[in-house]
């Protein structure tokens, strides 16, 4: 009779054997491609080895380099630490790495990127990857095919000029209440403030709750009861055990726990960790319905409603109309969303808008406050804009399109380059289907079943789809991998305005062109600036499922540095190395030698603290800054 330990043994064998023929079968593909491929021994999507990942790597750094150079890094998140070095390495836009598991497909390629993404049928999104997503129901992120028609069908319309409208005064108002509270008894300079990632996350959230939700919330210690609107209160509903600002608050700070692990295991596990994340999820759940079905009711009672929410909007598109009586008690007939895909709709609403646009905001201020002479060529632009009408009197309609075309759009444009909200945009080819792409001006083919990552970060600082200028210090680059012999790696919002008065050469295509909105250009489609090739530039993806909430993240970007910098000014934080009455006396020398210290301190922090989970953003400590008013810098130079 066989042992335990021979079954053991003929087991692994067996595993051991269908491990090779794997790996044999994606190599021999990965030649057969054309594509430049290098071989790694684990796909790093792999969630076995990512848990693995903080008992293996340390083994592995222990190793000779010949031994685990260059396969190491490529089996890890490598894009935000090495961003383009790999392809310059590898001599290629495009390459392949090739594990066991999976083939994978890697692209900085501008062309290539154009190609897969005018491609959705033959270059899907790999649903599995967003299947944690659900957790509310199935939403236009979660979907392919049909039933991704169906969605887009119904989430895009919501998003019109009316609620960009609501998004910029609510952003006006919202920013007020967030400056002013950081300021105390002295209204020209504010303290060092060292939350600031976590008031633009507060500013994201409140904005979207208004402008997606109809719920207005205001800044706490703001005049009135706190997010006191819309029948939402500050302190828990009935039957609730928070309030509908905790609750979403607790969503969003939970949010990885509430996509990795399943709701019944969430439920049950005694960690408390787990337990919050789980209350949070079932109360903001609650809150969201309850919204829903008194939205709904008003809908089909006949009660007009004029708020502009991105709620009411999909209900009306989804056939939730008072013409449609509701068939027993449930949906009614021709509803083409379900309450639940609704419901799923507006977590996903919530998600895609609130981390993206606060990291965006908080990585604006931080580079604005490193670069002086970019935020001075800034504040000159928004003087020229409003001619110093106060805010009250800004207008959308005349003022969006000057921003969009000046400095304010310049430095939208230049951030999302450097810190897109995501590193990749993930694409697959399907089991049995290899699709034709021309790779680095040949034809090639991409093996069937590859997972493909769109790398942001890497398109973004591609030297040969960008003009590329010398680095500012030649002895110190800005990034000790990256593109050092030049300048992509520096914040340059400068590199988007076009001299003399110059429109783009293509500027028919940009008026017509998807991306656009009821024919307003997006920043880096404004004729005022420059247009990158097609796939060079990508941090709202890119063809038929670019990101929904475009313009409203840049509505928002906007309306926040109009107000910021027309009247203050942004500043590094000095306090560590000397004081307010110290820097008063130093001369401009001695000023200049403290503000780059601080500065050289930000600089390592915005390689080395940055990660990401969902968006990437700091992930340890917090850059501290300083708000000023307009005349009263300390440190001001051209």
């Amino acid at each position: 009779m066989f042992t335990i330990a021979t079954i053991s043994l003929l087991l692994v064998a067996l595993y051991t054997l269908k491990i090779y023929l794997q790996f044999r079968k994606n190599l021999s593909d990965a030649k057969a491609s054309g594509i430049a491929y290098i071989i790694v021994p684990f796909f790093y999507g792999n969630r076995l080895y990512q848990l693995c990942c903080v008992f293996l790597i340390p083994i592995f750094r222990s190793l000779p380099e010949s031994w685990r150079y260059p396969w190491l890094d490529l089996t890890l998140d490598w894009v935000w630490e090495r961003r383009y070095e790999p392809f310059a390495r590898m001599g290629a836009e495009t390459f392949i790495t090739v594990s066991p598991e999976r083939i994978v497909l890697n692209v900085a390629e501008a062309s290539v990127i154009d190609q897969i993404t005018s491609r959705r049928n033959d270059f899907p999104k790999p649903l599995e990857v967003y299947e944690s997503l659900r957790i509310y129901g199935t939403n236009v992120v979660t979907t392919e095919g049909h039933d991704w028609r169906r969605h887009r069908k119904i989430t895009s319309p919501p998003f019109t000029e009316k609620n960009n409208h609501l998004v910029w005064k609510e952003t006006l108002d919202q920013s007020h209440a967030m400056v002013s509270s950081w300021f105390g008894e002295d209204k020209h300079r504010s303290k060092t403030i060292k939350t600031i990632a976590d008031d633009a996350m507060r500013l994201s959230l409140h904005i979207i709750s208004q402008a997606g939700f109809g719920v207005r919330l205001s800044w706490p210690g703001a005049e009135g009861e706190q997010g006191k609107a819309d029948g939402e209160s500050s302190s828990p509903g009935d039957g609730h055990s928070m309030s509908y600002t905790e609750a979403l608050s607790s969503v969003l700070h939970n949010i990885i726990p509430l996509i990795i692990i399943p709701q019944l295991l969430l439920k049950h596990l005694p960690f408390n960790m787990t337990r919050q994340a789980y209350s949070s999820y079932t109360e903001w759940g609650r809150y969201m319905t309850e919204m829903f079905e008194r939205k709904k009711a008003q809908i089909l009672a006949g009660e007009e409603s004029y708020t502009l929410d991105l709620m009411i909007a999909m209900l009306n598109g989804a056939g939730v109309t008072a013409k449609k009586s509701a068939h027993n008690g449930g949906e009614p007939k021709g509803q083409t969303l379900t309450d639940e895909e609704i419901l799923g709709n507006a977590f996903i609403f919530i998600v895609a808008g609130h981390e993206t646009t606060a990291n965006a905001i908080h990585f604006c201020m931080v580079y604005l406050a490193m670069n002086i002479a970019s935020q001075r060529h800034l504040q000159r632009d928004l003087d020229e804009t409003f001619q110093g009408r106060p805010v009250c009197e800004w207008d959308y309609d005349r003022d969006v399109p000057k921003l969009f075309g000046n400095m304010a759009g310049a430095v939208l444009s230049e951030e999302l380059r450097l810190i897109p909200p995501v590193t990749a945009i993930p694409k697959c080819t399907k089991p049995n289907s290899p699709q034709p792409l021309v790779v680095g001006g040949k034809r090639c083919m991409v093996p069937g079943n590859t997972y493909i990552e769109l790398k942001c970060h890497c398109a973004h600082r591609n030297p040969n789809q960008w003009s590329t200028g010398p680095p500012a210090d030649p002895n110190k680059p800005s990034h000790p991998l990256s593109n050092r012999d030049n300048d992509l790696e520096e914040f340059k919002p400068e590199r988007w305005l076009l001299k003399n008065g110059a429109v783009s050469a293509d500027t028919d295509a940009i008026i017509n062109d998807s991306s656009t909105v009821d024919g307003h250009p997006a920043p880096a489609d404004s004729p005022s600036l420059f247009k990158p090739v097609k796939g060079a530039y990508i941090p709202f993806s890119e063809g038929h499922r670019s990101c929904l909430g475009r313009r409203f993240a840049q509505i928002e970007l906007l309306a926040f540095l109009a107000f910021l910098f027309s009247q203050y000014s942004v500043e590094l934080s000095v306090e560590e190395w000397a004081s307010d009455e110290q820097v008063e006396e130093m001369d401009g020398v001695s000023k200049r030698e403290i503000w780059g210290k601080a500065k050289a301190k930000v600089e390592r922090q915005m390689i080395n603290d940055i990660g990401s989970i969902i968006t990437l953003q700091l992930r340890k400590g917090h850059i501290a800054l300083r708000l000023v008013k307009r005349g009263s810098e300390m440190f001001d130079w051209q």
